[in-house]
């Protein structure tokens, strides 16, 4: 949810990977704005309006989860082509996952306007905010091995490389931060911002010129007031980063962390930060609301919250392990911490008070008649939308993702997931 000025401004995406295509099975994670919206680029709404707009889909998307509305019951390739046809989508595609990994997927559509190529379900797709899942997961790795504790301060990790850090961060807690209640603003300052689209250095300078930027301000807002945050997140992927330099001589990248503690075991290898079609020129394009291409994406200084793309088969590898698959070796510290990430927000053993949704660290957390307390999250930056469904008392997961932006996308993807939690019933 980056509430920053509406530019249209291509960026340089980030490759951490050969630049090829390779065929594999791809699981595309968004499903429904009931998640909490998380629209990860470029709104010019205030972030009181979005808080508003987003408990009114809220709202408007439990109803249709609770009766489970269904388009079809044969398939998820009839289910695909009748939301994509239906709600005139330039390319769908969605899945269901186990533990096991996926069950099914599909795809119907093309990957650009005015293009004949069709949307394949091994192309990359854009993650949007639901990188945040996989941040929250590195630090996790972090905190297996005692590099980091969930009430690690800014003050003790980052202290010492931030020197004109303001005195109210330095008792923010990693764990405050991954939950959005940090105090980390939920706009940036239009300076940083605006330097942050012109670094032309590293993605880890860029990172660390804009949270110093951030750090040097007092908090937005008190701490453990919930303000979903891009820059909270920004600052988690530099804490990260801190934690594995004091221990190592390499000047390791949060990009290159995640890539090596959560990507590379989970066996994802097929995956980049920015616009798909910068990356590989065959991925279909991001489309605006109105139908537009555009390779358009956030800067890479706020990748741990909203860079991160790869196919929806890949997608369904971390969703597997989310939901308890077993876990490679390199993974085993994290997933002991799984239980500890999904946990929902309370305070002093008391309810939030919040009883829509709840965050977790890195997911919100909902009630549902179909999957008990499951966790969501979605993600965009304008020009694509995907959301997660995930059900961990039930063992499986419901997934959609499409190459275009907008609320009507939004809308899609929340019924392709309903109809895919129908056929699992």
């Amino acid at each position: 949810m980056n509430f920053a000025p509406s530019r249209s401004v291509a960026k340089r995406s980030t490759v951490v990977e050969p630049m090829r295509t390779i065929p594999c099975a791809r699981s595309r994670a968004d499903g429904f704005v009931e998640s909490g919206g998380m629209i990860s680029v470029f709104s010019l709404v205030t972030v009181k309006a979005y808080a508003a707009a987003m408990m009114l889909a809220i709202t408007t998307a439990t109803m249709k989860l609770m009766m489970l509305v269904c388009v079809s019951t044969a398939s998820l390739e009839d289910i695909a082509r009748d939301i994509r046809t239906k709600h005139s989508m330039k390319g769908l595609v969605i899945a269901m996952v186990t533990k096991d990994g996926v069950v099914e997927i599909a795809a119907d559509g093309v990957r650009a306007e005015g293009a004949i190529d069709a949307i394949m379900t091994t192309d990359r797709m854009h993650l949007g905010s639901c990188t945040k899942a996989f941040t929250a997961t590195l630090a996790a790795t972090f905190v297996a091995e005692g590099a980091l504790q969930w009430n690690s301060t800014v003050g003790d990790v980052l202290g010492a490389q931030s020197a004109t850090m303001h005195a109210d961060w330095k008792a923010v807690t990693l764990e405050e931060l991954l939950r959005h209640r940090g105090g980390a603003p939920g706009s940036p300052d239009a300076a940083a911002w605006g330097a942050a689209w012109k670094c032309e250095a590293t993605p880890k300078e860029c990172r660390i010129a804009f949270t110093d930027a951030i750090l040097a301000k007092p908090l937005a807002q008190p701490r453990g007031t919930q303000m979903y945050s891009n820059q909270g997140y920004a600052i988690v992927g530099r804490m990260c980063e801190a934690a594995h330099a004091a221990t190592s001589s390499a000047n390791a990248s949060y990009e290159t962390l995640l890539a090596e503690r959560v990507l590379a075991p989970l066996g994802i290898v097929h995956y980049g930060f920015g616009a798909p079609s910068l990356v590989d020129a065959a991925s279909p394009k991001g489309h605006s609301a109105s139908g537009a291409k555009s390779d358009v994406d956030n800067p890479q200084s706020i990748a741990p919250a909203a860079t991160l793309h790869m196919p929806v088969g890949e997608w369904a590898k971390f969703i597997a392990f989310q939901l308890g698959g077993t876990a490679p070796k390199d993974l085993e510290g994290a997933a002991k911490q799984l239980a500890y990430l999904h946990k929902p927000w309370e305070k002093l053993g008391e309810k939030s008070g919040e009883t829509t949704r709840r965050e977790a660290l890195g997911w919100f957390v909902l009630d549902r008649p179909w999957g008990g307390r499951v966790l969501t999250h979605s993600g965009s930056n304008t020009v694509w939308y995907c959301s997660a469904w995930i059900a961990p008392e039930k063992g499986f997961a419901v997934l959609a993702a499409t190459n275009q932006g907008g609320d009507a996308m939004a809308k899609a993807c929340d019924e392709a997931c309903s109809a895919m939690i129908q056929l699992r019933k």
